[in-house]
């Protein structure tokens, strides 16, 4: 099987209130046939047993562009629970723990609980912050928010998607607000598309956003290459 090229892109994460931007979340792009998304491509990955090494090769890759971003940002990096305590993530996210966000994917359920928190605790102790992806989809539902505790809690773009128009979507995104102040994470929408959704998210109190409406991924010139099984 030949090389698979992973394109590295960044989408900026933008507090609601000013605009300004507080990070830049780092998104695999697999540019080669059979074009897929990038979620298949590593749910592929992970079928063959090569799921932790191309998560880390992409970690790796967006890490090596720390400096291209905005000094006082952070960069949110994208693994699955099952990688997160494999020693290769930890060696390369430490040295930038203090401007890393691991976001957990919701791809997959987490079977052991106690060994993934006592993980997460350990990287959490040296500074990297944590954030529980697309919440209210697949397996990041409440009991797995509970159980992680996340200082940053992402609201998945179907919960966003017209929200403006939906009493339903508005008060869940309301519940999520009110959770995140008392236990103290901020809350990001993903998916912003127009600029109602922005201000019906904006006046709920919502802080921060991703979305092609605040800013679309771009490339600043990583790859990471995997020679595997995937094809």
């Amino acid at each position: 099987m030949s090389s698979k090229v992973a394109r590295l892109v960044f989408q900026p994460v933008i507090r609601l209130s000013d605009g300004a931007q507080v990070g830049a979340e780092a998104l695999a792009r697999f540019p080669v046939r059979p074009q897929r998304p990038p979620d298949e491509w590593f749910a592929e990955a992970a079928v063959v047993g090569l799921g932790p090494e191309l998560e880390i090769a992409a970690v790796k890759a967006a890490l090596a562009q720390m400096s291209l971003i905005p000094p006082d940002t952070y960069m949110a990096v994208n693994v699955s629970p099952s990688t997160v305590g494999d020693p290769r993530l930890r060696a390369a996210i430490l040295p930038h723990a203090e401007r890393v966000v691991l976001e957990l994917t919701e791809h997959e359920a987490v079977e052991g609980y106690d060994a993934l928190l006592t993980e997460l605790n350990d990287l959490r102790e040296c500074g990297i912050r944590l954030a529980v992806d697309d919440a209210g989809a697949g397996y990041a539902g409440l009991r797995h928010i509970l159980r992680v505790d996340p200082d940053i809690i992402k609201l998945d773009m179907a919960l966003v998607h017209d929200i403006d128009a939906d009493p339903a979507r508005r008060a869940l995104a309301a519940s999520l607000v009110a959770f995140g102040k008392e236990t103290g994470a901020s809350i990001v929408a993903e998916g912003i598309e127009r600029t109602e959704e922005a201000e019906t998210l904006r006046s709920l109190h919502v802080g921060f956003g991703q979305g092609f409406y605040l800013g679309r991924p771009s490339q600043m010139g990583g790859t990471c290459g995997l020679t595997s099984g995937v094809a």
